[in-house]
């Protein structure tokens, strides 16, 4: 099994470019920074991007990568809403920071409605750290909104491009806190390129828990090494109620934490060829215990359950995933939009438990990843399994199975290690610690 996300709000930061050179990110009414392509694809022979050749066009500027699983799960919705606008003056261009080729191959494979473009300065000029990030821009090259791209609506655009009022959702923060913010986001990424190691020999395998921040900002990013094609993934600020349930591979929904466990806050990074959670799994319940000062016990009984089977349907209805890297499926309690890429239905069963609050257990012996998006709904289970039977192709059924729950105890710190915090020895609670690292050859 491999990592599910299942968050309110997908967010990846972005750790690529250079960092001290990133500019801030233009406010709501600014003008619009000059967009300098390097390639533009899905655009007619001498298509122009200066701000003059677009005046009097609402452009809409998509921030993504294709390693970036968050940003493949809105394509489609970005799809349908270029379809929807297409009569009115209005330009959506796609902006990634990777190497052309790499952004050609992959728009070969998923259609992308509007201009795809390459460029790492308009990355930069723009001050875009995480993805996917959305800025439009009205007629006269201001900047009229910044927000995600689910927040994006046809009426919001149309108003705009006709010339009318238009108040786009915005997550901004007032001026006094979007400042730390940014600083903490800069600090997070620079600590996330090489957070442990203080050596040149990089290890194969690593995984380090360090102390986070109660009030700093909480985010996941996963990058690839470029020489060694090394897959890492980070987690900044995090409290144990996240890293159990991931180190374990189970839902949150079968936790249960005794004593006061969830104070403390943690960085966790993980570097391995490869992010099989059954293969790691082992490793990082131990280092997350042992961080995190907590015994891990692991119940089963019979319960009812949900049973997610296969049906002659499955083999067309479930599409193969066209990501490379990025992993994602998680639901937006607001709208219940499910989003999947490159997921197993190992990892869709948890994501359909936390929604419908019974255990799920995939029986559906299909194996490979796919993408999808689809409304679920959480307050019926015959609606929710008629949404899956009809976008999935896959049925749930009602049942009685052994269902794993993991208790979470407090573990009291011994006197010494109290005493000698931070001294060799057996790491205090919430100290640094890490397991497993074999260097490269």
């Amino acid at each position: 099994m491999k990592l599910s996300l299942v968050r309110t709000v997908a967010l990846v930061l972005s750790v690529a470019g250079s960092l001290p050179g990133l500019a801030s990110t233009p406010t709501v009414g600014q003008p619009a920074p000059p967009l300098t392509f390097t390639q533009l694809l899905n655009a007619p022979e001498g298509a122009r991007t200066d701000w003059a050749s677009l005046k009097g066009k609402v452009v809409v500027l998509e921030f993504w990568a294709t390693w970036c699983a968050p940003c493949i799960a809105e394509i489609p919705h970005l799809n349908t809403l270029a379809a929807s606008v297409a009569d009115r003056n209005i330009q959506f261009i796609s902006v990634d920071d990777e190497e052309p080729a790499v952004i050609e191959d992959f728009v070969a494979k998923k259609k992308m409605a509007g201009w795809v473009s390459a460029s790492k300065q308009v990355f930069d000029d723009y001050g875009v750290m995480q993805r996917p990030t959305t800025i439009v821009v009205d007629g006269q090259g201001k900047i009229a909104g910044i927000l995600r791209p689910d927040e994006l609506e046809k009426d919001t655009l149309v108003a705009l491009a006709d010339g009318k009022p238009a108040v786009f959702p915005t997550d901004s923060l007032p001026p006094e806190l979007a400042g730390a913010q940014k600083k903490a986001m800069v600090e997070a990424a620079a600590a996330m390129k090489n957070p442990t190691a203080d050596t040149s020999v990089r290890p194969l395998f690593e995984i380090a828990i360090t102390p986070g921040k109660a009030d700093g900002v909480m985010m996941m990013s996963t990058s690839e090494d470029s020489e060694s094609g090394q897959l890492s993934m980070n987690v900044k600020n995090a409290t144990l109620a996240m890293l159990v349930p991931w180190a374990l591979g189970v839902s949150a929904d079968r936790l249960t934490f005794h004593g006061d466990v969830m104070k403390d806050h943690y960085n966790l990074h993980l570097a391995a060829s490869s992010l099989d959670m059954k293969q790691l799994a082992p490793a990082l319940e131990a280092a997350v215990a042992s961080a995190g000062g907590v015994k891990l016990t692991r119940l089963r009984r019979e319960e009812d359950a949900y049973v997610l089977e296969a049906t002659p349907e499955s083999k067309a209805r479930l599409v193969p995933t066209v990501s490379n890297h990025g992993h994602m499926c998680f639901v937006d309690p607001r709208s219940g939009n499910l989003k999947m890429v490159k997921t197993s239905l190992d990892d869709l069963a948890p994501v359909i438990e936390q929604v419908l609050g019974v255990p799920v257990v995939n029986e559906a012996g299909i194996t490979g990843e796919f993408d999808a998006g689809f409304v679920l709904p959480k307050d019926s289970f015959d609606a929710a399994k008629a949404a899956i039977e009809t976008n999935l192709g896959l049925t749930l059924v009602k049942g009685r199975r052994s269902i794993d729950r993991i208790v979470v105890d407090a573990q009291p710190k011994p006197a010494k290690v109290e005493e000698e915090a931070g001294e060799k020895g057996t790491p205090a609670p919430g100290q640094p610690v890490q397991v497993i690292a074999v260097p490269r050859q």
